[in-house]
């Protein structure tokens, strides 16, 4: 008998032996559910599929992970509230809408991880004569209704400088469909000017003749993160499986369109071939470690918040305020000695040629005359108009896939100035906005500065208007060459 005693301790041994060794014996399976979305793969791939497989990273690192399909974010997010769910991936646009909903159940949630971000999946297109926002004013345009799709025009609506009666105008000749299939349709068959949609019907608008996109998300990679959100109780209580989890994804990044078989799991993708599945993943872009730590301090805040106050305008309930709280980074910032690699932030730098002719396009998808204040016969910019500058700066921080086209103007020379001494004085008053851009993390290479002189005013009645000493901004795409 007592030999057998022995024969069992050794077991029971063994087995915590063998569960020291993968914890994933001895852990609860972690329930997510994610979205029939490509940018979910590194997730699927560490995971090996929707159930952790035996030889997956998530195996080797001792979690057990079961990713539960859910395309709709009234049903995951109430499993999430009841706690059959753990976590649950969504955009940091749909986590601003649903914030209300966790709130009135008394749930606290948390973003730890941003996975993904739209990277031309996403966009507007138009008919060719629509060129800047501001010419959708009188338009019709089709908007998939409570979408991302539909967070986009909203987001250039209250981001431009159109006034209110024109934003008014827009909205009033909004036409509301179900998806983002359902606007493109009605596009194509003439019925709107312009639609809020994605791929493939981006490219289809792009390589039609009399129709284009005016806005897609490479111009703007921040506007649509995908992430996943955890009820907070979980994370403060497994903060282990959080670092786990995430470095397992990025481990996994490697297998981003080259290994197709785990994400096939999802019935979206099981029937695609490689190609296809390669075509939908060029649309978004994975999330590294590095820009996780930004985009969690920084920039995921700030679109959380913008799409709170889009949700706002819109009619329904959401919170701005809540931003600082909805993020965590330290769960990033703990994996950047493993995962040190920083990001490319730099633009390609245009040759003149590009520069004249970008400069001379009128494509600008937004643009703003600004009364730059500065020192009398100076370049230096008074304080006054920090405020201001802060605001064209988080704009340009958001569309970040653009050029941004500075212009000085000057109000009428004084007697003695020269047109070389008017044209020069005003390039480098708009220098200083470049150099102020830049000193708050615009590359460089991105500003365009031009020097207007006193030859443009808008006040021709009276050339020594204060509104003909502006500075104006113009958010130009890569399509301007």
């Amino acid at each position: 008998m007592k030999k057998f005693s022995m024969i069992i301790m050794t077991l029971v041994m063994l087995f915590v032996m063998v569960c020291s060794v993968n914890t994933a014996c001895a852990e609860e399976t972690v329930k997510i559910s994610i979205d029939e979305w490509i940018g979910w793969q590194s997730l699927l791939d560490a995971n090996g599929g929707l159930k952790t497989a035996p030889d997956s990273i998530n195996a080797k690192n001792g979690i057990s992970v079961e990713y539960v399909v859910m395309n709709d974010a009234t049903t995951s997010s109430a499993a999430l509230i009841s706690g059959d769910l753990q976590g649950a991936g969504y955009t940091v646009n749909r986590y601003a809408f649903l914030q209300a909903k966790f709130d009135e159940a008394g749930l606290k949630v948390v973003m730890p991880y941003i996975t993904n971000f739209s990277n031309g999946g996403d966009g507007i297109i138009a008919k060719s004569d629509i060129l800047t926002i501001k010419d959708l004013v009188g338009r019709k345009v089709a908007v998939p209704k409570f979408s991302e799709a539909q967070t986009l025009v909203e987001w250039l609506l209250n981001n431009s400088d159109l006034t209110a009666e024109e934003k008014a105008q827009i909205r009033s000749d909004m036409v509301y469909f179900e998806t983002a299939d359902d606007t493109a349709k009605a596009f194509f068959s003439g019925s709107v000017d312009a639609a809020a949609t994605w791929e493939p019907y981006l490219t289809q608008a792009a390589s039609s003749t009399d129709s284009r996109v005016l806005f897609d998300t490479s111009m703007s990679t921040n506007l649509i993160l995908d992430g996943i959100v955890f009820r907070k109780d979980f994370v403060e209580s497994h903060k282990d499986f959080i670092i786990k989890l995430m470095d397992g994804s990025f481990e996994a990044a490697g297998m981003y369109k080259t290994v197709f078989d785990n994400v096939r799991q999802m019935p979206m993708f099981e029937l695609m071939s490689d190609e296809e599945i390669v075509e939908m993943a060029m649309g978004a872009d994975l999330a590294t470690c590095a820009q996780n730590v930004r985009l969690l301090k920084e920039t995921a805040v700030q679109m959380y918040s913008d799409m709170a106050e889009v949700w706002i305008v819109v009619g329904e309930t959401a919170y701005p305020e809540k931003a600082a709280d909805a993020f965590e980074s330290k769960f990033a910032e703990n994996l950047l000695t493993k995962y040190p690699a920083m990001e490319n932030t730099t633009s390609e730098v245009l040759t003149d040629e590009q520069k004249v002719t970008l400069i001379e396009s009128p494509e600008s998808l937004l643009s703003y005359a600004a009364d730059i204040k500065y020192n009398l016969n100076s370049t230096t910019i008074k304080e006054a108009s920090y405020a201001q500058l802060d605001e064209f700066v988080k704009i340009a921080k958001i569309l970040d896939g653009v050029y941004i086209q500075l212009e000085g103007n000057a109000a009428k020379r004084a007697d003695g100035v020269t047109d070389q001494m008017i044209v020069e004085f005003s390039e480098a008053r708009a220098q200083s906005v470049k150099d102020y851009f830049v000193a708050h993390g615009i590359d460089e290479n991105r500003i365009i500065v031009v020097g207007n002189g006193d030859f443009k005013p808008i006040n021709e009645e009276n050339l020594a208007a204060a509104e003909n000493r502006r500075t104006e901004f113009y958010f130009k795409t890569v399509r301007g060459y």
